[in-house]
């Protein structure tokens, strides 16, 4: 069976950016290198929940930062129950992790074309022989 090489928590903190950054929802996971788990509750890109061993919301982002890395996942529209204690502030928990979301680029729409210049036209060469082909006859 393969290993996954572990993450630092500075990457696993990127992954959540571009999950907060493309406004998904979902159940962002993290197994970390201390053999404990912790989950976030993501919400149209906002931070809604955490909890990390038995510690809740601010307390389990602490918590958190304690650990120095381990591996992740996330799993888009699964919505996991948590309790109410876990209840964290978005842009808070944002400051807290330092956390930048990665705003994804947005393609460019109604450019204007490229305009390009005709090619200046070359005369044809000039043929010094002059052949003349007749129908019927010579």
């Amino acid at each position: 069976m393969e290993r996954h090489s572990p993450l630092t928590m500075e990457q696993i903190l990127n992954r959540l950016a571009n999950v907060i950054g493309y406004k998904q929802t979902g159940t962002f996971y993290i197994a970390t290198d201390h053999n404990t788990s912790c989950r976030f509750a993501v919400n149209n890109g906002k931070l809604t929940h955490c909890t990390h061993r038995r510690d809740q919301g601010q307390a389990a982002l602490l918590s958190l930062l304690e650990t120095g890395g381990g591996s992740c996942s996330f799993s888009e529209n699964q919505s996991i129950p948590f309790r109410a204690d876990a209840a964290i502030e978005h842009q808070a928990s944002l400051t807290l992790l330092g956390i930048t979301p990665l705003v994804p680029l947005k393609p460019v729409v109604n450019a204007l074309p490229v305009r390009i210049p005709p090619e200046k036209s070359k005369p044809a060469p000039v043929s010094t022989v002059n052949n003349r082909f007749y129908r019927g006859g010579g």
